[in-house]
């Protein structure tokens, strides 16, 4: 966050300092059920001093940073009232059992400590229903406890509805963009809980917005506070849903940027709103009405998940680093409570080769979904192994040695969605070979032998997709996009020309208009979030950069060569440039910057080099 919240600071402290006063009444509790027993009563009870000066003082703090974590509002007002009395109740008890211990009246200590036990319950179970819903005990309780617990007995599960194909019929919020919210964002923003006094599980809640502002702006997806924060990095503070929660797919959220840029409309079916093919697919496929609060998956949209029931969990994250031996390589699960991996090496660098890829896919092989290998050592021959790793969705191969006959072994990953080939020696013969995969939607060929027009061929033989020669959105008759880089030779209004393709940030494809200078280098970010990200903490991102900053031959990432607007004369500025016949040309302002583009031949002849 840019600026320091007291309130907030304080008030995270509450989940760290609740359960020690939790644990000291308790104690005392049993102390006191210890000297009834025991013959010397008094040697037992002296020991209640010394947790009675921890006790205090903690029941007090965690009192006060309860109350200044709920200040912001977003919470259940019953529970939250409950809560709070209870609370205050139980510190109020700890300060009259340290008074009537200290004067030994041990008739009222003990009352008040009763009293205290008994209120603890009461205060600790709506504290939890604030934060995991008011049947957080009974969900998962035998179906004879749950009356007891607040559940309902013997309710028969929903069946789930039928997916619906037909476009005529098939209603593009409630079929997909309501399910889409329910299943990342209700939990924390429904009529349970409503953080930062936003809730996303009707219409009218993200109409109105919450304490930042709007959530959704109609027509402007990037204006809109819900995709901004869902695509932030997993591990900024802002980022949507909290890591540790189930993540969208990149696709899931170019689904919710369409639905936004299309107006948000609450009404409409597919054939009413025509969306790109792509959009389309991913709503048919992706998600169906079904239960409240949940989105579910139909059986043809995700191939991997009908053996996730079945799935042997395996050995935890860790215990797969430790096994593997090799520093650099990152293992993490993609969900909590999921067997799903998500497996980097880009850290271990050339450590990582074929060797080193087939004693991973042997420990954890069915369990990767994510898998970046990008910058390491793995050659045509490694990747064999991938056979192995049946689930693997996303898989990242830039920069490596992989050439066509790699691209063979891949044929049998049909769960396959993106493939990165970002700087390889691949060919168009090659990537033929992995335009069969029935699911893939992202090709990536930036620096590869495949020109634009060699994508334009395929594709137009495999009937799929279309093709990015930069960053913008595409369509086609299927969800299949490749991208290949900018235009050869065209003059481009950008920021220069940055040392890298990818964010540094989130891994996304850069945008080459969205940059900054950092240590004399021209760094290209994905997003406006990205970029901020970055500018407030570049040595967070130091090694990341370095790993995708490496510039071929030419004057990728250099300063403009001249110091004067070429078009006014007066002092350019570093963030205003483009690429004019192989030179970098800075301008004083973006005003001159149209104006030169117009008609670079007015200017570029005069004052263009400036020094």
């Amino acid at each position: 966050m840019g600026t320091s919240d007291w309130t907030l600071f304080l008030g995270r402290w509450h989940p760290v300092l609740v359960h020690l006063p939790i644990g000291l009444v308790l104690g005392l509790v049993f102390l006191e059920l210890v000297a009834a027993l025991r013959p010397r009563k008094a040697v037992v009870r002296a020991a209640a001093g010394p947790l009675l000066i921890l006790l205090v003082p903690s029941a007090l703090a965690a009192a006060l940073c309860g109350w200044l974590l709920a200040a912001p509002g977003g919470y259940d007002a019953h529970l939250l009232r409950l809560h709070r009395v209870g609370g205050l109740v139980v510190a109020a008890l700890t300060v009259l059992m340290a008074v009537a211990h200290v004067f030994r009246r041990s008739g009222w200590y003990r009352f008040f400590l009763i009293a205290c036990a008994v209120v603890l319950v009461p205060a600790a179970h709506y504290g939890g229903a604030l934060t995991h819903g008011r049947d957080y005990l009974a969900r998962y309780a035998p179906s004879w406890l749950k009356p007891l617990l607040g559940g309902t007995a013997g309710v028969a599960p929903v069946a789930a509805t039928p997916p619906v194909s037909d476009p005529a019929e098939f209603q593009v919020y409630a079929h997909g963009i309501q399910p889409f919210f329910d299943h990342y964002c209700v939990s924390c923003h429904g009529p349970e809980k409503a953080r930062g006094g936003l809730r996303l599980d009707h219409p009218d809640g993200w109409m109105r917005g919450g304490d930042s502002g709007p959530a959704i702006e109609p027509g402007r997806p990037d204006a809109s506070l819900v995709l901004k924060r869902m695509r932030l990095p997993v591990d900024h503070d802002d980022h949507m849903p909290p890591p540790g929660k189930p993540q969208p797919e990149p696709m899931d959220l170019e689904v919710l940027a369409w639905w936004i840029g299309r107006g948000a409309p609450t009404n409409g079916t597919l054939a009413e709103l025509a969306p790109p093919a792509a959009v389309a697919e991913r709503l048919r496929t992706l998600f169906r009405p079904g239960a409240a609060g949940s989105s579910v998956r139909t059986p043809d949209s995700a191939p991997a998940e009908a053996g996730a029931a079945g799935a042997d969990a395996g050995p935890d994250p860790e215990t797969i680093h430790a096994r593997l031996g090799l520093s650099g390589v990152s293992v993490t699960a993609l969900a909590s409570g999921e067997p799903w991996l998500q497996v980097s090496a880009v850290g271990a660098g050339r450590n990582f080769d074929d060797e080193a890829l087939a004693r991973l896919v042997a420990l954890c092989g069915d369990r990767i979904r994510w898998l970046d290998l990008g910058g390491t050592a793995v050659t045509d021959a490694g990747l064999r192994h991938l056979q192995a790793a049946p689930h693997l969705e996303r898989l990242r191969l830039d920069r490596t040695r992989v050439t066509d006959a790699g691209l063979t072994e891949l044929q049998k990953l049909v769960g396959l969605e993106s493939l990165n080939l970002y700087g390889t020696a691949v060919t168009e013969t090659g990537v033929a070979a992995v335009l069969t995969l029935p699911r893939l939607q992202r090709l990536y060929l930036w620096r590869t032998q495949v020109e634009p027009e060699a994508a334009v061929r395929l594709l137009a033989r495999s009937s799929a997709g279309a093709v990015q020669t930069g960053g913008g959105p595409s369509t086609g008759p299927r969800p299949l996009q490749i991208e290949t880089g900018p235009p050869p030779g065209a003059v481009e209004p950008v920021p220069g020309v940055p040392v890298n393709t990818i964010c540094p940030v989130s891994d996304r494809l850069a945008d080459p208009t969205r940059t900054l200078w950092h240590e004399d280098r021209l760094v290209a970010f994905c997003c406006e979030d990205c970029r901020e990200a970055f500018r407030k903490d570049p040595a967070r991102f130091s090694s990341r950069l370095a790993q995708l900053a490496n510039p071929p031959p030419a004057a990728l990432g250099r300063r403009p060569d001249n110091e004067r607007c070429p078009v006014c004369d007066k002092p350019a500025m570093l963030e205003v440039t483009l690429v004019h016949r192989g030179r970098v040309l800075a301008f004083c302002s973006g005003a001159c910057r149209e104006r030169f583009v117009a008609s670079p031949g007015d200017f570029a002849a005069g004052r263009g080099p400036g020094r």
